[in-house]
């Protein structure tokens, strides 16, 4: 028997290759990855399936071919799980989503950033069409050869949604303004929209599946920094 000084606060997924949130780097260029949805494919974490991607990665390194790399990639262990050739005539519909982040030439004045899902089956997107090609980008900061601001969220995003996209006249809206924000205040932001989540399943009628403390993580042309964020009246 034994009694524990101070509570646990670091995640008990806080294994290098369980995570939800982290880096690989190809070509001496840092990418940050976020993941949601499937878990496991093959037995294997989400997380180690990239790492193994970037290990095999053979090219120039650029944004939009190492982003093809991990989606065909994702797309191999789909098939492999499923044991089919054809992911659009899979009877299981699974899916990986993920965002990816660089730098394009390592220039902090062109960042991109992009959210993918990769799936099988068939699928159905929010204006009713019908998806059966085993990938879907979501949301990319590159518009018209421009590298604008904006932000993204994956997994239980209809939390996030309903706070930052509400149609409410008598509020405020809370995007728009992200070409104002300095670092400190993206990464406030984003602790925001995260502890928001975390909260307001507190106190739904829900079985939570968001919890704290939380990871942030803040990418730089240069690096790659991770934090746990905890709360104040944490030992």
């Amino acid at each position: 028997m034994f009694d524990l000084a101070q509570p646990i606060n670091i995640p008990v997924s806080w294994s290098r290759m369980a995570r939800k949130l982290f880096n690989v780097k190809v070509n001496d260029v840092n990418f940050a990855i976020c993941i949601a949805g499937t878990a496991l494919l093959n037995n294997k974490t989400i997380s180690s399936i990239f790492k193994t991607l970037e290990k095999s990665y053979q090219g120039d390194g650029t944004f939009d071919n190492v982003t093809r790399h991990f989606i065909d990639g994702l797309k191999s262990e789909l098939k492999r799980q499923l044991n089919t050739e054809n992911l659009a005539t899979a009877q299981i519909i699974l899916n990986v989503e993920f965002i990816i982040s660089s730098y394009i030439e390592n220039e902090v004045s062109k960042p991109r950033i992009e959210s993918w899902v990769v799936f099988s089956g068939t699928v159905e997107l929010d204006n009713g069409q019908l998806l059966n090609t085993g990938e879907f980008k979501k949301w990319t900061n590159f518009v018209d050869g421009q590298h604008t601001f904006g932000g993204c969220w994956i997994g239980r995003a209809e939390f996030i949604s309903h706070l930052v996209t509400h149609n409410n006249p008598e509020l405020p809206p809370i995007q728009g303004q992200y070409e104002l924000l300095s670092l400190a205040d993206a990464v406030d932001y984003t602790k925001f929209l995260v502890e928001y989540t975390c909260d307001y399943q507190r106190f739904a009628i829900m079985v939570p599946d968001c919890g704290k403390p939380i990871i942030s993580a803040t990418l730089t042309p240069e690096t790659y920094d991770e934090e746990i964020i905890k709360e104040k009246n944490w030992l």
